[in-house]
């Protein structure tokens, strides 16, 4: 019979085979019909699921147990690696080799485990198929029966342990979705949890090659016989849970070169510490040195003072007690001195304050006598203008104005005098006598200059013709 399997999107066609051929040994031929060397896997798909095939699992055998439904069935090879060898293990025309077993750094696999490793090609896992479910929706999708020390793994898998080939893992790495690593967990407690994973990974290689030579047995005693579906669904689930706890092993594994770079930071973080510890110490040593000296320069300085004191405390006392009767007379002589002018300074005020009495009075005085004037002023300069006009004012407005205008000029003749006087520096006394109306009546030309201003040019020149 023939098989149509897709490799690298074209249909390769597989014949001569029979109901004992195994994946195996289609899965040689075809690497070594397409001459490239590697791991590869043969996938079967049946509409929206996909299946990895075992080693020693038979495609027909496969085939005839779906029955009608064997016609939408398609298988598919994919490169899952390089080769686990160092040469073209394909090519040399060797049919069937010895896989190496997981490789675990620092814990080998026991000798009586290697012994009973099956031989398998160089192209397949040992690993079971994953669910169709989760191969459907994504290959590396990790499956909802994790247990929740998957979900708390320490860190994700660095990029130079996702590469790394493992016979019983076909995807790549670990989701990269997994959470942030854990911080501050101690040196013994990661490496308790290392050597915890390392047994708990070599109990599930150990129950894993168990379930498969219990299943090969099961296999060649009754070939003939199909399973029943519910114990291979049973087995499967068991075998794809242990698949992904040995994974999870793995991933924690690889962390192994992580924790020891962080082991090593805190090493070298450790020793910068106890550096800057010593240097501390020292510090603190070479302060209390020189508290030590300045306290025993201290009591020396003390003691010094106190025989100063017995020596020289007599005449100090004496040299004391005569300079403070000094500085106390020389105290009450200068406040004698300060009470004298205060009594002086309180008497010039007295004086200051009665002259300034005086000098209000006297100024009230001139300035009910500068009014009266004004007042007489007023009516004298009215009755000159009746005089030279020789008619009588026909609006009394032309009087209100004449008699502001002359209120005006007095105002102005008194400012005049007081700046000419020196301001408020002369009294009021001292100041010349005012000329009276009687004067200013004697003496028309003193009566001319004021009115100038405040009559109409035709009167000013009549009354100057008749004064010439």
């Amino acid at each position: 019979m023939e098989l149509k399997v897709w490799v690298d999107g074209v249909v390769r066609v597989v014949c001569g085979l029979s109901e004992e051929t195994s994946c195996q040994d289609v899965v040689i031929a075809l690497a070594q019909a397409i001459g490239q060397t590697g791991r590869y896997v043969l996938i079967q798909r049946l509409r929206d699921s996909e299946r990895q095939l075992l080693a020693n699992e038979r495609p027909l055998e496969s085939l005839a147990k779906l029955g009608q439904h064997g016609n939408d069935v398609q298988f598919f090879l994919r490169r899952t690696g390089p080769s686990s060898s160092d040469g073209p293990g394909s090519g040399s025309g060797s049919t069937q080799d010895r896989v190496a077993p997981l490789s675990m750094p620092k814990h080998p696999e026991p000798e009586p485990l290697k012994r009973t490793q099956p031989k398998k090609s160089l192209t397949f896992n040992l690993g079971p198929s994953t669910s169709p479910k989760s191969k459907a929706k994504q290959l590396i999708r990790k499956s909802p029966c994790d247990s929740p020390k998957e979900r708390f793994s320490p860190s994700p898998i660095p990029p130079h342990h996702a590469t790394s080939p493992s016979p019983h893992s076909h995807s790549p790495s670990p989701s990269p979705h997994s959470p942030s690593p854990l911080v501050g967990p101690s040196k013994e407690e990661v490496f308790r949890q290392i050597l915890q994973q390392q047994e708990k990974l070599r109990a599930f290689e150990a129950q894993l090659e168990a379930m498969e030579r219990d299943s090969r047995s099961r296999n060649r005693a009754s070939p003939a016989s199909s399973p029943s579906p519910v114990p291979e669904a049973r087995l499967q689930e068991e075998m794809e849970a242990l698949e992904q706890a040995a994974r999870r092993n793995q991933a924690e594994l690889a962390h192994e070169t992580f924790w020891e770079e962080e082991l090593q930071a805190e090493v070298e973080r450790e020793r910068g510490m106890r550096r800057r510890l010593g240097e501390l110490h020292a510090k603190m040593d070479d302060c209390g040195r020189r508290l030590h000296d300045f306290s025993s320069r201290s009591a020396q300085l003390e003691q010094a003072i106190k025989r100063e004191n017995l020596g020289g405390g007599a005449h100090a006392g004496r040299a004391n007690q005569a300079g403070g009767e000094e500085s106390l007379g020389a105290m009450r002589a200068e406040l004698q001195s300060q009470g004298r002018h205060s009594e002086e300074l309180e008497g010039e005020l007295s004086e200051t304050d009665s002259a300034l009495g005086k000098a209000e009075s006297l100024l009230q005085e001139k300035q009910e006598e500068l009014e009266e004037l004004n007042k007489e002023l007023r009516q004298c300069n009215l009755q000159q203008f009746i005089q030279q006009a020789g008619v009588l004012p026909t609006h009394t407005h032309s009087r209100t104005d004449l008699s502001d205008q002359l209120d005006q000029l007095e105002l102005a003749h008194m400012l005049q005098e007081r700046y000419r006087n020196g301001g408020l520096g002369l009294l009021p006394s001292e100041s010349p006598p005012r000329p009276t109306a009687k004067q200013f009546l004697g003496h028309p030309r003193n009566l001319q200059n004021p009115l100038v201003s405040s009559l109409h040019p035709e009167v000013v020149t009549s009354r100057e013709s008749s004064w010439r």
